[in-house]
C-alpha cells in the first residue's frame, strides 16, 4: 500500500512509514493512493458472515500484500473479541451499538486493531514507543487501554480542561504507562499541539512519536469494518434489496471518513448522513463548499465539539475535491442541544432505551430524514453511562453503570496540567 499526503508536498510513503508517525512531513494526512474494490462474491455472502469474518476479508484485501493470512487472522481475533449488535428501535430504524468493547466506545475498534497491527509492521527501533493523541471524549481511554499491556509503550493523552466526564478521564488517567495531560484549552488546541509535535518529529526523522488519533491510518482503516457489519446485519433482516442509510455523529470526522472509504471499496449503502451538533463546520462545507475552521462551542454532545476537524482533508482528497460527487453520497444536518436532548428523552420515554448524546444526534437525523422504504441506522458511539450525569438529567432515569466504569472510577487518577503551548508539551514528552 502506497500512501500520499493530502497536502501533496511530501514524498510518497509505504504503509509502515506512514503509520510510524501518522502525519506527513508537509503537515498533511496520509491517504492510500488507491483503495481496492471488494469482490462481488463477498457481498453475496456478507449477510451470513460474522464480525470477525467480515473484518478478515477487509483486512486481507487491504494488508494482504504486507502481512500473512495467519498474522491478519491473529490481529482480527485479538482486536474484535466483542460484539457490535444492531438494535431495533422501531419499524425501519436501528441503532448500531458500538459500545461493547473494553472501554465502552466505538474507538475500541480502531484502537485495538492499531495496537496489534503496529508492532507487526513497524520496527520499534530503540525498544520504546511513544503514542500521542488528543481526546475529545473516548479516544484517550480506548488507545490507553489498547496499549496498556505493552510495557515498552507510553501513551500521551492530551485532553481539554473541563470538557471530558470523570468517567472518560478515569479510563486513561488511572492506567500505567499513560501520561494524562490536561490542557488549558479546547480540543482543537490539543489537536494542534499533537500535530506540531508529530510534524517536528517527522521533519527531524526522530521516529519517537506515533499518532494515536484517527489521523493515523492504522486506526482509521479498521473503522471501516463496522460499516460493513452494520450493512450485513441490516440485509440479513430485510433482504439484499434493502436501501440502507447510515447516520454518523461527526466530530473529528474519523468515522465519517472511514464510512466513505468503505463506500469506495464497494459498500452498497444508499447514502450517509453527517450529523453535527452546533459545531457544524462540515455541514456548512457540504452546503457551501467552503471550509472555515471555528472556535468550538461546548455542547451537550461534547465528544463532537470540534471546530477544525482533521479528517476533512481526507474526505476532500478521497473525492478529488468534487463537491457534487460528495453530495451524491452524503447529507448533512446539525442540531441544537435542545434537539439532541429531546431525542434522548423521546427515545427513553417511547422505547425505554438510553442513548448517549452523540448517538442521539445521529438518531435524530435518522428519525427525520430516512424514508419509509429505507432502513435507517444510527451509530451509538458510547455507552450512555459514560455520560451518566447528562443522560440522567435529560431523561430522568440513570443509565445502568457497567462494572468496567465502576472499577476505573474508584482508582486514583494521575493528571499533568499544562498550558496550551508547544514548549509545555515538549517538556513533558521529552522528560
Amino acid at each position: 500500500m502506497i500512501l500520499h499526503s493530502t497536502n501533496g508536498k511530501s514524498p510518497k510513503a509505504s504503509f509502515a512509514e506512514g503509520i510510524a508517525n501518522g502525519l506527513a512531513p508537509d503537515g498533511g494526512l496520509y491517504m492510500p493512493d488507491t483503495l481496492p474494490r471488494l469482490p462481488q462474491a463477498f457481498f453475496k455472502n456478507i449477510a451470513e458472515m460474522s464480525l470477525k469474518e467480515i473484518a478478515y476479508v477487509i483486512s486481507n484485501t487491504l494488508f494482504g500484500e504486507i502481512l500473512s493470512s495467519s498474522s491478519i487472522k491473529k490481529i482480527v481475533d485479538e482486536s474484535l473479541n466483542f460484539s457490535i449488535p444492531l438494535r431495533q428501535i422501531r419499524d425501519n430504524i436501528y441503532v448500531l451499538e458500538l459500545f461493547n468493547g473494553p472501554t465502552l466506545s466505538f474507538k475500541d475498534v480502531g484502537a485495538r486493531f492499531m495496537a496489534h497491527l503496529l508492532p507487526v509492521i513497524v520496527s520499534q527501533g530503540s525498544g520504546h514507543r511513544e503514542i500521542i493523541l488528543a481526546s475529545s471524549g473516548d479516544s484517550g481511554g480506548a488507545v490507553a487501554n489498547a496499549f496498556q499491556r505493552a510495557s515498552s509503550t507510553t501513551v500521551n493523552v492530551l485532553f481539554p480542561r473541563g470538557e471530558l466526564t470523570t468517567q472518560q478521564i478515569s479510563q486513561f488517567a488511572t492506567l500505567r504507562n499513560v501520561r494524562a495531560i490536561e490542557v488549558d484549552g479546547s480540543f482543537d488546541e490539543c489537536q494542534a499541539l499533537v500535530k506540531e509535535a508529530l510534524l517536528n518529529d517527522a521533519i527531524s526523522r526522530g521516529g519517537k512519536l506515533t499518532s494515536g488519533n484517527s489521523i493515523n491510518l492504522a486506526r482509521e482503516l479498521p473503522s471501516m469494518v463496522y460499516f460493513f457489519h452494520a450493512y450485513a446485519q441490516a440485509i440479513n433482516i430485510h433482504g439484499t434489496d434493502a436501501k440502507v442509510v447510515i447516520s454518523i455523529p461527526c466530530g473529528n470526522l474519523g468515522s465519517f471518513c472511514a464510512a466513505l472509504m468503505a463506500k469506495k471499496m464497494g459498500l452498497p449503502v444508499k447514502r450517509f448522513i453527517a450529523a453535527n451538533n452546533a459545531n457544524d463546520v462540515f455541514v456548512e462545507f457540504l452546503k457551501t463548499g467552503g471550509f472555515t475552521p471555528q472556535k468550538a462551542l461546548i455542547t451537550l454532545a461534547r465528544a463532537m465539539d470540534v471546530g477544525n476537524p482533521s479528517n476533512i482533508a481526507r474526505i476532500i482528497d478521497l473525492y478529488g475535491g468534487n463537491l457534487s460527487l460528495l453530495r451524491h453520497d452524503v447529507e448533512g444536518y446539525s442540531y441544537s442541544d435542545e434537539e439532541i436532548a429531546s431525542t434522548m428523552k423521546e427515545t427513553w420515554n417511547a422505547h425505554s432505551y438510553h442513548i448517549d448524546p452523540q448517538g442521539a444526534t445521529a438518531l435524530r437525523a435518522v428519525n427525520r430524514h430516512v424514508n419509509a422504504d429505507e432502513i435507517g441506522i444510527a451509530l451509538a458511539s458510547a455507552h450512555p453511562a459514560k455520560n451518566a450525569a447528562i443522560v440522567n438529567k435529560v431523561t430522568g432515569a440513570a443509565p445502568i453503570m457497567p462494572r468496567e466504569l465502576e472499577t476505573e472510577f474508584n482508582r486514583q487518577m494521575k493528571i499533568i496540567k499544562i498550558p496550551a503551548t508547544p514548549s509545555a508539551l515538549h517538556r513533558i514528552i521529552n522528560n
